[in-house]
């Protein structure tokens, strides 16, 4: 009992781990420029951690973040689309609530959908991208098609990214702390199937 007890607490302790070094991977590049190599990396290195491969390649958290991290650097103009695509949504979203017309709640429900579409293709692409090493247009194409093909597996993301976002209106800390590891464990365990992650 004690064992599971240590056990559960030393992968609690890397998840944390996991957590921080997702905030300063994200700062590393502004944002902006890091949101797709970040999101691969944390997949990646989740996977590693509930495999035991961590262990096995005797690297701890940092060196598979940094290792993982350096392979997607390439993606700064992809990372920059999505969180520019992100931004604008969501500012034309803060201003067209703004007004209170029927024309403003059609206009509201389609900037919904656009935002989710972008949230779920930044997802499913940056685990395709991670985990089946395709290339940027593949990795969207295929994010575009699984979006569709897989309704249950989507729906399921977009409640754990809504959890996480009210979670994070109630309690910032909470949300730093736990927000990363627990989207990245989310994702892995819904798309296991479509990814057929092993």
């Amino acid at each position: 009992m004690n064992s599971k007890i240590v056990l559960f607490f030393q992968y609690m302790y890397k998840y944390f781990q996991v957590s921080l070094y997702f905030w300063l991977s994200l700062l590393k590049g502004v944002v902006v420029y890091s949101i797709v190599p970040t999101f691969c990396t944390l997949f990646l290195v989740l996977r590693d951690i509930n495999k035991g491969e961590d262990e096995e390649k005797n690297k701890n958290v940092k060196l598979l973040f940094k290792h993982y991290y350096e392979s997607f650097q390439m993606y700064k103009v992809t990372s920059f689309i999505y969180t520019f695509s992100m931004i604008i949504l969501y500012t034309c979203l803060f201003f067209v609530n703004k007004q209170t017309n029927a024309f403003s709640l059609v206009l509201s429900i389609l900037l919904i959908y656009f935002l989710v579409m972008v949230l779920l293709m930044l997802t499913y692409s940056t685990a395709f991208l991670a985990f089946k090493n395709m290339n940027v247009k593949d990795g969207n194409i295929h994010a575009f098609l699984a979006i569709i093909k897989n309704p249950i597996n989507s729906v399921s993301i977009l409640v754990i990214i809504i959890l996480l976002f009210i979670a994070a209106g109630y309690n910032l800390a909470f949300f730093v702390v736990f927000g990363p590891f627990l989207y990245g464990l989310g994702v892995i365990f819904s798309l296991v199937k479509v990814l057929e992650i092993e």
